[in-house]
């Protein structure tokens, strides 16, 4: 079956796709094909094997631990939260995955990134943006509560769903990627939905894309700053 990058990228967890086809195979022997690159692991256990688009192929978190020993870590967590977005990082299958996995290259690695998302009830919180994906583990990290992700208020007669919230803190705040919030409308858009939080008893703290690239700890310090001086 199609394995490591290639699956990766059949998943939509990467957008490139490997200048070979990877596959995994029972064994290692017979002739090598042009185009097709076999790999040397374990071979996967029938649960780590599905037919998607009437292709056999691992699963996103056989995927995972096989792109571990092959990605930096930067790289490997932007699959875990591109997996994220699109409801497909389960972590139970992962934690099994990982276990049979020991001693292969990355999986320390992987493990760390994958404690970024453990939940009390194992469940996995509902970003919907590689944005979100990517700031909501940076806030957990320091140590500030887990928020409410996309949660839906109803505010003076409308209904807002809101990037992060911290209820018993009246704080929100919002993910503002660039492809999403540069326009004029989104803009206007956007101050709407501030006044409306606010006057409704909510502070609200905007996050841009820009501001995570450059100056990552002072925004997390700030949310932090703002968590802290909000009453309950």
């Amino acid at each position: 079956m199609i394995s490591h990058g290639t699956a990766a990228a059949f998943w939509d967890l990467r957008d490139r796709w490997p200048p070979l086809v990877d596959v995994t195979v029972p064994c290692q022997t017979g002739r090598k094909i042009d185009g097709i690159r076999c790999r040397r692991c374990r071979y996967p256990n029938p649960e780590e094997i599905v037919i998607r688009r009437g292709v056999a192929c691992t699963t996103p978190a056989r995927a995972l631990v096989d792109m571990a020993g092959l990605l930096g870590v930067l790289s490997l967590r932007r699959m875990v939260e591109r997996a994220a977005v699109l409801k497909l990082l389960d972590i139970g299958a992962l934690d099994i995955a990982l276990a049979q996995a020991k001693g292969r290259r990355g999986v320390r690695a992987l493990g760390s990134i994958l404690d970024e998302w453990r939940t009390p009830d194992d469940t996995v919180p509902d970003v919907r943006s590689v944005f979100e994906a990517l700031v909501l583990p940076r806030l957990l990290s320091v140590g500030l509560a887990r928020p409410a992700c996309n949660q839906v208020l109803r505010l003076g007669g409308e209904e807002l769903t809101v990037d992060f919230l911290w209820q018993g803190r009246r704080l929100v705040v919002e993910t503002d990627g660039a492809q999403t919030h540069a326009t004029p409308v989104a803009f206007q858009r956007d101050r709407w939905r501030d006044q409306l939080l606010v006057a409704s008893g909510y502070r609200v703290a905007r996050v841009t894309w820009d501001q995570m690239k450059r100056e990552l700890e002072s925004v997390v310090a700030r949310i932090s700053h703002a968590l802290e001086h909000s009453g309950e």
